[in-house]
């Protein structure tokens, strides 16, 4: 990890920022339980916030920890122990699995904050402009010690980055092609079931109009079924998520399609009840799942 002195000169911290970021200690105290309550605001948006924050004494804990962390950006002590209480905090993130995203939109919801109550408070433009420069800068050094731990924590391998690097590609490609023979699969098996609709049309045509019909209808079904497959697995290989919602569809149009053939068939009552409760049970499951992804 980088010592503070050199972050610093990365980001031309200068002791003129320390006086910058100083003299707004007082200014922004007056402001710290807004912030908090203001920054909990705009948390409330991310869907996974409720995972984090799940009871009333770590939402306690957490807000006095902030409420901590933002009065230090003024307080002009940026040394080596503000670096490690920076890396404690990022680790903190890491360990509960907090995406980087939402570190990164919190630091764009902490500058805009500070920069309104500069303008709100600082009359001279010059003057507010300089602040401004000098709190982006902390807020910069702030972000990249999160993003340090983060990245820390992704430099742990088992073998090497190299061989795992190598290893994660060509599994990546070996996913890709199996994904691509099943789309040829559901090509193929699309041909077949089209061959089977026109041999159903003949049984119409021989004279067998209700088993033609019901079978042709099956079909359809079975048409469908592939035609949704396909969709979908090209919907994932171009980065869509993997629906199951369709492979429940599947189900229930091959139960569909078996009553319709066992409709033809005056013996087969305790088979038609079967499934008839096999798609009842399959139809609540694919409302629940319906609902989830709602």
């Amino acid at each position: 990890m980088e010592t503070i002195e050199k972050i610093k000169s990365h980001y031309d911290f200068t002791s003129g920022d320390i006086k910058n970021l100083m003299s707004l200690k007082p200014v922004m105290e007056k402001y710290r339980d807004e912030f908090v309550f203001e920054f909990y605001n705009y948390v409330r948006n991310f869907e996974d916030t409720h995972k984090f924050l799940k009871d009333e004494a770590t939402v306690k804990r957490h807000q006095e920890a902030l409420k901590a962390w933002f009065i230090k950006l003024f307080d002009g002590d940026y040394g080596a122990f503000y670096l490690k209480d920076l890396g404690k905090v990022g680790m903190a993130h890491v360990k509960i699995n907090l995406p980087a995203h939402y570190v990164n939109a919190a630091f764009h919801f902490v500058k805009r904050f500070t920069h309104d109550i500069i303008h709100k408070e600082i009359a001279g433009h010059e003057e507010r402009v300089f602040l401004e420069r000098s709190v982006e800068k902390i807020l910069e050094i702030n972000l990249d010690a999160f993003t340090s731990s983060y990245i820390e924590e992704e430099k742990k391998f088992f073998l090497s980055q190299e061989v795992e690097s190598y290893l994660i590609q060509l599994a990546n490609r070996y996913s890709h092609g199996l994904n691509l023979t099943l789309v040829l699969g559901l090509v193929v098996l699309g041909v077949m079931v089209m061959g089977l609709f026109v041999y159903d049309i003949m049984h119409i045509m021989d004279g067998n109009i209700e088993k033609g019909l019901l079978s042709t209808l099956g079909s359809l079904l079975m048409l469908w079924v592939v035609i949704e497959l396909m969709d979908t697995e090209i919907k994932h290989l171009r980065g869509g998520k993997f629906a199951i919602k369709v492979f429940i569809s599947v189900a229930l149009v091959a139960m569909i399609r078996k009553i319709l053939v066992t409709s033809l068939k005056s013996d087969a009552v305790e088979a038609q009840i079967s499934l008839v409760a096999a798609v009842a049970v399959l139809g609540v499951v694919y409302w629940l799942v319906s609902k989830v992804d709602q």
